[in-house]
């Protein structure tokens, strides 16, 4: 795609310039012309997104119009040239202020010095001489700045295992696709004296390691094309930015870059997907409305309120179903009415339930002790407290051992002491601890 800076020799008027083929604005200048289609202008915006038509696309070669650009003197454009002569037709030579109010840009005294040096005073009078070479706005000198210093990653650094190898200062991978294809042409040398069956097997070896290098070649180009190296964290987190939908496309089109023209053809692929779907969910969202008989905007919203209001009274109810299970729970029940009164007040999810709400679960059945060992030791109530507190006969005879010897050997037994020697949960050693107690075998 090539470019060409035309001028644009006629009226200023900007509405005949005609309008953008792109956005339908008059244009202004300046403004691009494409060089192979025919009358085919759009503004820079339009020029800056790629805009493409049926028959226009957007790498066709193009001219750049304007007349923002100096003809005889630098500082003077050809739109002020334009200017400069037709105030001059209108008002006549000598009257330097009417024709200065007329070009707008330039003051009585430069428009006279102008007309004077390159019209008058001149070889070719009344013709203004054209400069050779053309006239060229002076070069600004371009500050050096020294390129940064290439990554050097340690070997074993993790920033070294997303750049796979790559050596930025070479230019080139620690380890290379088909890394030991050398090593089957590095015995082969050929003689004068070889067969022709030979020579053409060795040919044939060589013409096999050039396919690889090709290869090799093509994969590096690919790397390098589409920004590969040292791009993980940069992926992520572009892929954190795409919606969840179009996340999944672009993992399932990721394997299809290389077939693209250009890296970006990529990313306008995804784009386009990406509006495809919001489409797509706009005109499900229109197709509900109409089968729920909204035919405006204005009722959608409304539509759109009394929904949200119908989920949050059926979440409503749906809590009534939370408690049914546990009616002859007290302590479920302080919770239930606890979350009820948290919810009508309007804390909502800013309340934090798993301090002032914990979650109601269901008690555990009791087991079943039948043919366990050691439970023809135990007698009907501890039983009835092993099969509550889902403890084995053996385990609970073991613990209530070592808890009594304890307490024969200091006199009494602490909790935390308790705790300290039976190591199960918390919960079923305090159990434990208070039927112990309740029974009189320890005391604190």
């Amino acid at each position: 795609m090539t470019s060409v800076v035309q001028p644009n020799i006629g009226s200023d008027n900007e509405n005949e310039l005609g309008e953008c083929k792109g956005c339908g604005v008059n244009l202004v200048e300046p403004y691009v012309r494409c060089a192979e289609c025919e009358n085919f202008k759009i503004c820079l915006e339009c020029f800056s997104r790629g805009f493409e038509s049926e028959q226009h696309l957007n790498n066709h070669k193009y001219q750049i119009i304007t007349n923002k650009f100096a003809i005889f003197e630098f500082g003077w454009n050809a739109d002020e040239e334009i200017k400069l002569l037709e105030s001059l037709a209108d008002c006549g030579p000598g009257n330097w202020n009417s024709i200065a109010a007329q070009v707008k840009t330039k003051s009585a005294t430069q428009c006279e010095a102008h007309y004077m040096k390159c019209y008058v005073i001149n070889a070719k009078y009344p013709l203004p001489e054209m400069p050779d070479p053309p006239i060229r706005p002076p070069s600004i000198p371009i500050p050096f700045k020294p390129c940064e210093d290439p990554c050097r990653p340690l070997p074993e650094s993790h920033r070294a295992q997303n750049m796979a190898g790559y050596l930025a200062a070479r230019g080139d991978f620690q380890e290379e696709f088909d890394n030991y294809a050398e090593w089957d042409i590095s015995d082969i040398y050929f003689s004068p004296d070889d067969k022709p069956i030979l020579k053409n097997l060795k040919l044939a070896v060589v013409k096999i390691y050039q396919s690889r290098l090709q290869e090799r070649a093509r994969r590096k180009h690919i790397i390098r094309k589409f920004g590969l190296i040292n791009n993980s964290n940069h992926m992520l987190r572009y892929l954190r930015k795409l919606p969840q939908d179009l996340r999944e496309v672009e993992e399932k089109m990721r394997p299809l870059m290389h077939i693209q023209s250009h890296p970006i053809a990529h990313d306008m692929l995804l784009q386009s997907i990406g509006v495809e779907l919001e489409l797509k969910k706009k005109i499900k969202k229109l197709q509900n409305y109409r089968k729920n008989g909204v035919s405006s905007f204005r009722v959608a919203k409304m539509f759109e309120k009394l929904k949200v209001d119908r989920e949050s009274s059926k979440s409503r109810s749906n809590h009534m179903s939370e408690i049914l299970p546990y009616l002859h729970d007290p302590a479920a029940l302080a919770v239930w009415l606890q979350r009820q009164a948290a919810i009508e007040a309007g804390l909502g999810n800013t309340v934090d339930t798993s301090l002032i709400l914990p979650t109601m679960r269901k008690t555990a059945p009791p087991i079943d002790l039948t043919d366990l060992p050691g439970v023809e030791k135990l007698n009907a109530v501890e039983k009835e407290f092993c099969a509550k507190a889902r403890l084995v006969p053996e385990a609970y005879l073991t613990y209530k051992a070592a808890l009594i010897h304890e307490f024969s050997r200091n006199g009494k037994v602490k909790l935390a002491g308790a705790r300290s020697i039976v190591k199960i949960d918390v919960n079923k050693t305090r159990k434990l601890y208070d039927f112990l107690i309740e029974q009189g075998h320890i005391n604190t």
